[in-house]
Order: structure tokens, then sequence, then C-alpha cells
């Protein structure tokens, strides 16, 4: 069978770490010939591709045109789809905003659609409410127009999902953690400035739904609720993105982007995995911190429970006061901390690694070309 493997929309957040883990495994499947289509973001992942003559990888970055907007096409894919004579397209996150002729499979991860009650929502006014809603209806119109055939990362998504686009078929394959976590030889260490204190890490793009400027709240409470505390917030953002009030200027690194391959290393140097996201069908960062043997606080919202069961400490979503209190007392806690370890060891066995994740993915290609 001939797949393209299309990550032409892919720029930040767990859709890249996703379509490095799927890139990294198709030499497993010799049986077919992949075309990977990827976008500049992912010039590491196919950098560390090696050779096989049943993988092509081609650079292309897909652009909103008139074209793909309105009637779902787009020239050079269309064009990639005949001349290599794809079976089917696997869209590892839409919406793609191109309905290829052929088979598609796409991946779901927008939750903002299938998740209107959550937190996210409350927090926008005016204008800003306006061009949410706008732009939501845009992109459920592009995911709707692109396939019939969805996956999402959390049963909980799909039986959302489910109701709110009956006609569509939709399977859970859910997330894991990149491979890298598992080759330490291929990590990249990152040197993090020292420092003596409790270390809170959060990796995520700057995304409004990431809610990753409460933790400025949270430490200006610390500060001053527990005065003796030393902490600090490493983030993967710019510093141009969140500004940090100069009295607290040395409870922040801001980082910036990093590579795949730094993340283990980041999370040997963090004592706590701070999680703000108000909005997620998955996140890595989830069974990152249980592989990686730190204990997570995160927000008290169905979606995360669904991920993380009693393996993280949760708080009120919007309430930086509690925030700063689960912080504080999973700091000064070692027995909880271990116990939040240990079940998050237990939780990951509920998650399909990357092996499953890719013969179920394959295996959904498969069917829809065959029966379908």
């Amino acid at each position: 069978m001939n797949i393209l493997i299309n990550a032409s929309n892919l720029k930040l957040g767990g859709g890249i770490q996703v379509a490095d883990s799927i890139i990294a495994q198709l030499s497993a499947y010799p049986m077919h010939n992949f075309t990977v289509v990827y976008s500049d973001y992912l010039q590491d992942s196919i950098g560390r591709l090696l050779p096989a003559t049943n993988i092509r990888t081609v650079n292309y970055n897909i652009k909103n045109t008139i074209a793909t907007i309105v009637f779902g096409r787009d020239r050079f894919l269309d064009r990639l789809v005949e001349e290599q004579n794809i079976d089917c397209v696997l869209t590892i996150f839409g919406p793609s905003r191109w309905n290829p002729k052929c088979r598609h499979v796409s991946g779901f991860a927008m939750a903002h659609l299938v998740l209107p009650e959550s937190p996210y929502f409350k927090m926008l006014h005016g204008i800003d409410k306006i061009k949410s809603i706008s732009r939501l209806m845009l992109i459920e119109r592009a995911f709707k127009n692109s396939t019939k055939y969805f996956y999402t990362e959390n049963p909980f998504i799909s039986e959302l999902l489910q109701k709110k686009w009956p006609g569509k078929c939709i399977r859970t394959i859910s997330n894991y953690y990149n491979q890298i976590f598992d080759s330490p030889g291929k990590w990249i260490k990152y040197g993090l400035p020292s420092f003596e204190g409790i270390t809170l890490l959060t990796i995520a793009a700057n995304y409004p739904h990431k809610n990753l400027g409460i933790a400025i709240d949270i430490a200006h409470i610390l500060k001053v609720r527990y005065p003796d505390f030393k902490f600090r917030f490493v983030m993967t953002v710019d510093k141009s993105q969140i500004i940090i009030p100069d009295n607290l200027s040395g409870n922040f690194e801001l980082i910036g982007k990093i590579d795949i391959a730094q993340c283990p290393s980041l999370y040997s140097q963090a004592d706590i995995s701070f999680i703000p996201s108000l909005l997620e069908c998955f996140s890595a960062t989830y069974p990152e911190a249980m592989k990686m043997g730190i204990p997570i606080v995160t927000t008290d919202l169905e979606f995360a429970h669904g991920l993380c069961g009693d393996s993280a400490l949760y708080y009120s979503s919007l309430d930086a006061n509690q925030a700063a209190e689960r912080i504080y007392s999973l700091a000064s806690d070692p027995l909880l901390r271990n116990k939040l370890i240990s079940n998050g060891k237990e939780k990951l066995l509920s998650f399909d690694n990357t092996e499953r994740r890719m013969s179920k993915l394959i295996g959904y290609c498969e069917d829809i070309v065959k029966n379908h």
C-alpha cells in the first residue's frame, strides 16, 4: 500500500512530538511505501531518519489559500497523490485544510471544539471572544470537509466527538512519550543554571489555552506566603512571550523552543512537572513526566483526571492560590512525591506505547482502503 504521511501543517506543540515518533517508526513497515510530507519545523526529525528504500521525504508547508479554504484543494499535494499512486493519506493532526482524492485518516486534537464548558472560554471577552468563535467555526468546517475518518488520543474526547459528528468514523489511538526517552544515548544535554531549590518544569508552546501566565500569580503568592521557599519555573517559551516582573526574575527561566532530544535532560533537572493547561485532548507531557519519575501538578479538569488518575495533584484551574498551595505541599512532602511517581509508573501501562500506536494507525489505513 502507498501511504502519504501528511505533516505539512504542523508548526508547534505536541503535533511535532507525535510526528517525530511516527516518522521514526516507518522503517518497521517495509511492506508499505511511504511519502512523508513534512513542514520546516520537522527538519530535525527528518535528519534522524535512516535511509530506507520504502520512504520518500518531501519538504512542503501547506498555506491557507482560497483553493484550500473553500475547495479543500492543494495543487502540490494533489499532484503527489497522483504521481505516487497514493492509496491513503494519514494527516497526523488536522485540520489538514486539504481533502485528498483518496482515503484519508486525520488525527483530531482540537479540544476547543468538544469542550465548550472549559474555563478557557470564560477568560475570553469582547473582540477576543468573537475572534475565537469565528476561528473555531472555520476550523470545524475544515475538519468536517476533509475526511470521514478520524482518530483521537483520548476515549473521553472520542465519545464527545462521536456525539458531535455522528456520521464520522472515530477511533481512539492514544499518545505516549516519544521513543527518544527510551534511548539515553540519543539524549542531548540541556544545562540549566545551577539552582538550590525546587524546579518546576513546563514543556509547552505558549498557546492561550495552556494558561502559562498563571505561573506569575503563583510565584507572587509563594514568595509572600513562604518567603524561605526557593523555587523556579522553567518554561520552553521565549522571553518575549511572557513578561516576568523584575521582582520575580530569579524565579523564572524562559529557555525558548527546544529539540525533542533535549526534553529528557530537562526532566532530569526538574522536581515537579507543572501543567496548567485548560484544554487538552492529550498532552505528551503527562506520560513524559511519568516516564522520568517526576510528580505532576495540573488542573482539576476531566481531561487531566482521565489521563493522570491518581498520579497527579490537582488544583482548581484558574485558582492561583490553590495552585501555590498544591506546589508547596508537594515540594514539602517526599512521601507524597514518591506516591505520585509510583502511581505514574502504573498509569503509563494504560497508554498505547509508540509501537502499538503506530500499529493501530497503519491498521486504520489498511482497514479503510480494504473495507470502505
